[in-house]
């Protein structure tokens, strides 16, 4: 049981790769249209020095060690009261979990291996590079049979669970500090989100965790943006990566705060705002932060959520009062699962 606990607080990220160098190449050729037509497919440029082999821990590590520690926590929380069990020693056992002995053998792992990832990114490490793969579809086919508003059940599960444990939070000088530092960046990596938050209630960022950041950004309506490093003459490939810039992060804030969450926008966006206001034309993102800087009362929400893939027996609906107001009808099964049909929140 306690093994299964351990599984359920702390997943491990990412998909396992096998000695994969940084400068291997494949045979694929670039895309079309992209730097001159055919050519080599992208792959990132070696660090100066030794070169360095992702193995299949790094592949699976934390994005940072900050998110680490935010799982050490979550495993806390998971654990009491039946268990108690230290900070360090929660450190610990996240080490274990991923593969290494101890935490500063994986504190150690995770810095190595974001150095690498980020050496075509940004001088904070906030927005990796990532390669362009040849023949890759802009976007998946989706299923014509699913309606807009269909989510996955983590999805739901997330949101509900994360409504049940909703409370008033503050703004924190280590909130401050990763606001300074992400602000730095033309582009924020999307996984930023739930370490942003997680400075604020480790339950904010569990949920984002629970329900992954791409189902955050598509529920949102938040989009992202892709940057490429200008290619030189002779170059026959580029390299770009993909995260949210600051006004979109701040507009995910915002969405997630007129959910009932307490995200505190304001304490993001606060630096954009003179910028936006004497700008002359603006876009969507930023128009949330300015009316969102304007508001005098209490916002208008309407939000409908379902699950429109998974059969759901037993269903029975009930309606809740969320934070500042607002109301939450959900229709779930009464199994043991605890399956969510579908869950609505306005005001």
């Amino acid at each position: 049981m306690f093994t299964d606990v351990l599984r359920m607080a702390v997943p491990v990220r990412g998909l396992p790769m096998k000695n994969m160098r940084i400068d291997d190449r494949d045979k694929a050729t670039f895309p079309k249209g992209l730097r001159g037509g055919n050519g080599p497919s992208p792959r990132l440029r070696r660090p100066s020095g030794r070169g360095f082999a992702m193995n299949d821990q790094s592949i699976g590590l934390p994005a940072t060690s900050d998110i680490a520690k935010a799982q050490a926590k979550r495993l806390r929380s998971a654990l009491a009261p039946d268990l108690t069990i230290g900070h360090s020693q929660a450190l610990e056992l996240i080490a274990r979990v991923h593969g290494e002995q101890s935490w500063g053998r994986l504190n150690s792992q995770i810095g190595a291996a974001t150095s690498v990832i980020s050496v075509m990114g940004n001088a904070n490490g906030n927005a990796p590079a990532k390669a362009i793969p040849a023949g890759t579809p802009a976007e998946a086919v989706k299923s014509k049979a699913l309606p807009a508003n269909h989510v996955e059940q983590r999805v739901l599960q997330a949101l509900w669970h994360g409504l049940e444990r909703a409370r008033d939070t503050q703004v924190s000088p280590k909130t401050r500090a990763q606001t300074m530092a992400l602000l730095k960046d033309e582009v924020i990596a999307t996984v930023s989100v739930e370490g942003w938050l997680d400075s604020l209630d480790v339950s904010l960022g569990g949920m984002i965790f629970d329900m992954g950041t791409e189902n955050l950004l598509k529920i949102s309506g938040v989009t992202t943006v892709s940057r490429f490093r200008r290619p030189k003459v002779r170059d026959k490939s580029v390299y770009g990566f993909t995260g949210l810039r600051p006004a979109a992060f701040a507009a995910i804030l915002i969405w997630l705060e007129r959910l009932g969450f307490d995200t505190h926008p304001e304490a993001f966006y606060h630096s954009l705002i003179e910028g936006i206001n004497q700008a002359k034309y603006i876009d969507q993102d930023e128009l949330t932060c300015l009316w969102h800087s304007k508001e005098k009362k209490r916002f208008q929400t309407q939000e409908y959520f379902v699950d429109a893939e998974t059969k759901i027996t037993n269903v029975k609906r009930e309606v809740v009062k969320g934070r500042g107001g607002l109301t939450i009808e959900i229709a779930r099964s009464t199994d043991p699962l605890g399956l969510i049909e579908s869950l609505r929140i306005y005001r």
